[in-house]
C-alpha cells in the first residue's frame, strides 16, 4: 500500500457505508465523513477543511444521484478524485466522461476496492513526484 487515503464515502445504503467504513479503517485508511445522497455529499465535501484524497461515490441515490453530485464537486474542485461505484454498468462511460478516476460495479469485494484505492494513490504519488522534479529544475 502506497499511502493511507483520506476517504469520503457516499452511498444511500447505510449498512454498506458501515461495512466500508470499518473495513477501510481496519486497512489503515481514514474515512473522514460519509453521505447518504448526492446533495449531502456536495455539502459535506465543501465543508471539509482538508479535502479527502478519494471520494467513493455511488450512482443511484435519493435527492441527487452520484453523477450529478460528482459533476458539481469536480466543477468546484477539479483535482478531486472520484471513484465511482454502481450496480449499473451502463453508467461507466458517462462516469469516466464526467471525470471519474475509476469505476467498479456492485457488488464488489473489499480486495477490489482496496486495489483501486491503491492504484489511485499510486497515480497521485507519481503526479506529485513529477511536479516536484519539475519545480527543482
Amino acid at each position: 500500500m502506497v499511502n493511507m487515503a483520506r476517504i469520503l464515502l457516499v452511498d444511500d445504503e447505510r449498512d454498506l457505508l458501515m461495512i466500508y467504513t470499518k473495513l477501510l479503517m481496519m486497512e489503515g485508511h481514514d474515512v473522514v465523513d460519509s453521505a447518504s445522497n448526492g446533495k449531502e455529499a456536495i455539502k459535506k465535501f465543501s465543508e471539509l477543511p482538508i479535502k479527502p484524497d478519494i471520494i467513493i461515490m455511488d450512482y443511484r441515490m435519493p435527492v441527487l444521484d452520484g453523477l450529478v453530485a460528482m459533476k458539481e464537486i469536480l466543477k468546484k474542485t477539479p483535482e478531486a478524485k472520484v471513484l465511482f461505484v454502481s450496480a449499473e454498468k451502463r453508467v461507466e462511460k458517462e462516469a469516466f466522461e464526467a471525470g471519474a478516476i475509476g469505476f467498479f460495479t456492485k457488488p464488489t469485494s473489499i480486495r477490489t476496492l482496496l486495489a483501486e484505492i491503491d492504484r489511485i494513490q499510486q497515480l497521485q504519488a507519481q503526479v506529485l513526484r513529477q511536479r516536484n522534479s519539475k519545480e527543482e529544475t
